[in-house]
């Protein structure tokens, strides 16, 4: 009852309007132009759950593709359709693939076999698909003709047929089981149609695997005892080379090169003070654009690769990467979606040789004005960066502290604003030691009451001293006082929460 009063109690604009507000805010990331580049697909939270929409490259409103009550995931154009999609989205629990064209006809399920579906990619002339079936242990790669929509299993030849070399030459040392245990991702299939890429994890270990086609076998391209991960593999045009995002070996992430043939690993990119985020190809592999990490925001680079000498490149507003980014066919545009400090996360672009970015989508915010949006100051925390967000109306508020597995990021974030629009202080941080960096923090300043912190721990973070707390929210499936989905928190939750806690905490204080 407490709380409630003290929600009831919000000045000016009641709290539960500002409430509504943030819920009402939509995005728009993941964007994927069409192969002639006159559309662009993305996920939206324009219709309440992440859908796929598409819109012309130069801009409009966006034309609903999916009403999946699961949500979509992933979206792409065929390379050899300019109006079709193929698409996963969760039904029933499960990742499923989907064809749909941009005209909005009813998606067809590519495969009715139980499990969850994994998109490997297509061969060049697009015409075939090759994706992973993953149903408890048991994994199936498989194939389908895109025009008969036929379906084929990716196995081994008949014993009849004799010994298959693999694409290195000598007989691959891994049969298609081994080579998928613990796959992650698949994708993507090299240029002459004949290996496919898989990311598999094994005793919290990640390696890259090529898998033979033909023989169904697979080889590692990298050690499985190294240490680090690996993410977004692409071949070069040749298919000789495999760029992977990597932090093997070191403490920050880069982009390095695999020779296919030796399984050489060579740095292309890489800064011990500036992760690499993300990084794109264009498909005559003369270009590379990579965006890295810099105090909190994203700055991209534009590189060749034959050099590695750096090239000219319009640089969006400050903010950071919402997911990955692509060239269009040509390489002349470079697709992305922006998350701002202040605003909506959206499609943005940046094309050669002009002067500014674009954005092309303007995910609604109504009832905010970007000023109503606290933005964060840089603070520090012993050896450690962090990031403050404040509530405008608040004197000497009332702090929740933030840790997260990953950089902390200057961006905005509805449960960020949430919490401040409560008049809670919002302090982010990261690293080693960073509940004792941040708890030391909260009693040096002056602005800011100390009192039983509230912790939002949504990675699971191991929490060092549960009594600190006022309160701890963690993500679904944790050990915590409140349990928050992360892709659609439930706001109202959190604020009743963080209002209980403080109530609690200043009950105690008052205490005699």
């Amino acid at each position: 009852m407490l709380a409630l009063a003290l929600l009831l109690a919000a000045p000016a604009e009641s709290l539960e309007a500002r409430l509504r507000h943030l819920e009402s805010m939509a995005s728009a990331w993941a964007p994927a132009p069409s192969p002639d580049g006159a559309r662009v697909a993305f996920l939206t939270t324009l219709f309440g759950t992440p859908q796929v929409a598409s819109v012309s490259a130069d801009g409009g409103y966006p034309s609903q593709l999916t009403d999946e009550p699961g949500g979509a995931l992933e979206v792409r154009y065929l390379p050899s359709e300019t109006r079709q999609l193929l698409v996963q989205v969760v039904r029933e629990g499960r990742k499923r693939l989907l064809l749909l064209d941009d005209e909005g006809a009813t998606p067809l399920l590519l495969d009715p076999t139980p499990g969850d579906q994994l998109s490997g990619g297509l061969s060049r002339d697009g015409k075939t698909l090759f994706y992973a079936v993953r149903d408890g242990n048991k994994i199936s790669l498989r194939s389908i003709a895109l025009d008969t929509k036929k379906i084929s299993e990716v196995a081994p030849p008949p014993p009849a047929a004799g010994s298959h070399r693999g694409v290195g030459g000598p007989l691959l040392p891994l049969a298609l089981a081994d080579a998928l245990t613990g796959l992650v991702s698949l994708g993507p299939v090299s240029p002459d149609g004949r290996s496919l890429v898989a990311l598999v994890r094994r005793s919290g270990k990640d390696a890259v695997t090529l898998v033979d086609l033909e023989s169904a076998r697979g080889d590692l391209l990298t050690p499985a005892e190294t240490r680090g991960s690996f993410r977004n593999p692409r071949f070069s045009p040749d298919g000789r080379t495999l760029y992977v995002l990597t932090d093997a070996g070191r403490d920050a992430f880069g982009v390095d090169a695999i020779t296919v043939q030796n399984h050489v690993r060579k740095t292309l990119v890489y800064s011990a003070s500036a992760s690499v985020d993300a990084f794109a190809i264009t498909e005559d592999g003369h270009r590379l654009a990579v965006a890295m990490e810099s105090n909190g925001l994203d700055v991209f680079s534009l590189l060749d690769i034959a050099s590695l000498r750096s090239q000219p490149l319009a640089a969006p507003p400050a903010g950071a990467l919402a997911d990955g980014m692509v060239w269009d066919r040509p390489g002349d545009r470079l697709w992305f979606g922006w998350r701002l400090a202040d605003d909506t996360t959206d499609v943005w672009q940046l094309r050669l040789g002009r002067g500014t970015a674009a954005r092309l989508t303007r995910s609604p915010r109504p009832g905010l004005s970007r000023d109503a949006i606290p933005r964060p100051m840089p603070v520090k925390t012993g050896e450690l960066q962090g990031w403050l967000w404040r509530p405008k109306e608040e004197g000497k508020p009332r702090v929740a502290v933030l840790i997260s597995g990953a950089p902390a990021r200057s961006v905005f974030d509805k449960r960020i604003a949430a919490l401040n629009f409560a008049g809670l202080a919002v302090l982010a941080v990261n690293g080693p030691a960073s509940q004792k960096a941040a708890l030391t923090f909260l009693r040096q300043v002056e602005d800011l009451d100390p009192r039983d912190p509230l912790l939002l721990d949504f990675d699971g973070l191991p929490v060092e001293e549960p009594s600190r707390w006022g309160g701890i929210v963690t993500g679904p499936g944790q050990k915590g006082g409140l349990e928050l989905d992360p892709d659609r928190p439930d706001l109202r939750a959190l604020v009743r929460y963080a209002l209980r806690s403080t109530a609690a905490a200043s009950k105690s204080q008052s205490s005699p």
